[in-house]
């Protein structure tokens, strides 16, 4: 239509018989067809630019200016609604969602806490040996989650894996040491207990046994490592030896009492006999 509106001026402009009216005429068309033309294009512009802000609706932005660039896309749609809204009316439109789209407000979320968290527990995962295996159970799969949430979309998001990975973190426990305890057990291991009262070497061998049996559980406390230590150290220093001056003793004492006896059991024999030598020479002087 512009095309032919642009032809007939033209045509007109070149006719020497066209009078001013005739002129006025053909340039009216011509401009009312450039209108309609101009319209057209700015409406496709304007319901494209409608389109894209809708998909801003969604995005990281604060809620004011979110806000705003609402206000504008409605005011733009009504615009583009309108097949008596002017030029000027529909170029507004577009300024004004224009600018709404460019004073969007990205929101800053804050990951430095989580990406703290996550620095720490990607170091406890790669020396899980080290831990109490009750304590850290499952503890990969909430460092999975938390380095998923470094891509959230909300701080209240990035702060509830923070707090989750944090306390997974707080809630593991490294194994006891117990190097000394596995020293005192060689040590005790090394004795001769067999040198030593029975009584007093039956709470070593109890202890002990209880030592080993506390090295295989992986769940032990290091207070309980300790508490082991010093109870097995202490029935160590209890043993009392079986001492040679002791033994000496005793059988000395043995040999002693049995020579009393044999030397009491041959006094008593002379004593029968000088009695009986003595009755018998007073019944000779009698007769």
């Amino acid at each position: 239509a512009l095309r032919d509106a642009v032809q007939a001026a033209q045509d007109a402009v070149d006719d020497p018989e066209a009078d001013a009216d005739q002129l006025k005429a053909a340039n009216k068309a011509m401009t009312k067809a450039a209108q309609e033309l101009w319209e057209i294009v700015t409406k496709a512009e304007l319901e494209a630019l409608i389109e894209s802000a809708n998909g801003y609706l969604d995005g990281n932005y604060t809620e004011e200016s979110l806000e705003a660039l609402q206000t504008a896309i409605t005011a733009a749609q009504a615009a583009a609604n309108n097949d008596d809204a002017t030029t000027a009316e529909v170029t507004e439109a577009i300024t004004n969602l224009a600018n709404a789209i460019a004073a969007l407000e990205s929101i800053t979320l804050d990951t430095s806490a989580l990406a703290h968290e996550i620095e720490l527990v990607t170091e406890m995962v790669a020396n899980i040996d080290d831990y109490v295996p009750s304590t850290v159970e499952g503890l990969a799969d909430k460092l999975a989650d938390a380095q998923a949430a470094m891509n959230a979309m909300t701080q209240e998001e990035i702060d509830a894996a923070t707090a989750t990975l944090r306390e997974a973190r707080l809630n593991a426990r490294t194994k006891a040491d117990v190097s000394a305890l596995e020293e005192l057990i060689a040590y005790v291991n090394s004795l001769e207990l067999s040198a030593y009262t029975s009584a007093s070497a039956q709470p070593v061998i109890q202890n002990l046994a209880r030592a080993k049996a506390m090295l295989a559980n992986a769940e032990v406390t290091q207070e309980e490592v300790n508490d082991m230590v010093e109870t097995l150290r202490a029935s160590v220093d209890d043993l009392v030896e079986v001492s040679v001056e002791s033994t000496t003793t005793t059988d000395s004492d043995t040999t002693n009492t049995a020579a009393a006896m044999q030397t009491g059991m041959f006094a008593g024999l002379l004593a029968v006999s000088a009695g009986l030598i003595l009755m018998m020479r007073r019944r000779r002087t009698t007769k």
